[in-house]
This record gives C-alpha cells, structure tokens and sequence, in this order.
C-alpha cells in the first residue's frame, strides 16, 4: 500500500505568539526535522501542508490549503488531493516526539478500516492517525457543510481503535502523542527530549 505522511502546518499558534510552530526548537533541533526523521523511512512521500513560504523547500512538499481557515479536516483534503497514495498518515506539525514504532503500530493497525485511530483515555487522537483515500467524498461533503472537525469525520467512517495500552508497550509515556500548543509545553518537552 502506497502511503504518504502528511504533517498540519497551517495552524495559527495563538497560545505561542503565532510562531510557525514546525520550526519551533525542542531539545536542540526544529520540530520538522526531529519528525522527517521518523516519517521519511515510514512513507513513500512526506507532505507539508500549509501555505507559509518559510516552509518551501524543507525535505517535504509543500501542500497548499484548498480551504483556508477550516482546520485539520481540510489540510487532509488537501493530502488527498495531492497524492494518488491510497493511504495518509496525518500528523500535527507540532508534534516533536514522534515514535517510529507507533506510527508503525497505527499504519498495520485495522488495514480494512477508513481510519487507524488512536484512542487514549477514552478520546481519539486523530492527528497521529491513518486515513483511506476513500474518506475523500465524505471529508468533501463535510467541508461542503461547514463543519471541519476531524471528529465529525471519525463519527461517519469506520474506525479501527488502536488502543493505548498497545502504544504504551513501545512509547510508555506516549510522547509520539505529546503536542505543543503554550510556552509551558515548549518547556516540558525541551525537557523531556
């Protein structure tokens, strides 16, 4: 199966300043590096979506908004539409604990599902998730309707739930789930990586 990455960088950081959150330093290198790391060897293609020129040219194409201003749901319609890939797997660009091995967990989880999703706590995690290219239709009429959440996507399509004690076995702190979205983030994880 032909699958790409495609990390969210479109994102407006308000809680940061509206700093370009994949650029972010943690531990000494930039987020997008620490996660191109990880996705490269996982994936056939790695995508950058967003329309920020700052991010052309970093190791990952560059993938513009087809609906600006409408969250995750519309950077994964702007993934599909740039592959034939028959399978995306969706990150946030600010995300700097990226594990090989859970993402290797989620992209084998559920193959016949839609989605390969990550539950913790009881709560999807669907920036860390695998999605069919045959969501497309139903992420349209989603978009057409105004409603942009992921969640809305993960109400309508079949889900395979990839349960957190599966992930813990090879990230116990689940760090591949750790996001940054204050200064107290940033600093926690400096720290912890």
């Amino acid at each position: 199966m032909k699958i790409v990455a495609a990390i969210l960088a479109g994102g407006r950081a308000s809680r940061l300043g509206g700093v370009l959150k994949p650029l972010l330093t943690v531990a000494g290198r930039r987020i997008l590096d620490r996660q191109l790391e990880v996705l490269v060897p996982l994936c056939d293609e790695v995508l950058l979506l967003g329309d920020d020129p700052r991010l052309d040219g970093l190791g990952a194409r560059l993938v513009p908004d087809r609906h600006p201003g409408r969250g995750p749901l519309s950077g994964l319609d702007a993934a599909l539409h740039a592959t034939d890939a028959e399978a995306v797997l969706l990150v946030g660009g600010d995300m700097p604990g990226l594990s090989r091995r859970a993402l290797e967990i989620v992209l084998a989880a559920g193959p016949a599902a839609d989605a390969a999703v990550p539950f913790v706590a009881g709560f999807p995690e669907p920036l860390h998730a695998r999605y069919h290219r045959r969501v497309g239709e139903c992420v349209a009429a989603l978009l057409g309707a105004e409603r942009h959440g992921l969640h809305d996507l993960l109400d309508q399509i079949t889900v395979h739930r990839v349960a957190e004690a599966i992930l813990r076995t090879v990230d116990p702190a689940l760090l591949t789930l750790a996001n940054v979205n204050t200064p107290d983030d940033l600093a926690r994880l400096d720290a912890l990586l």
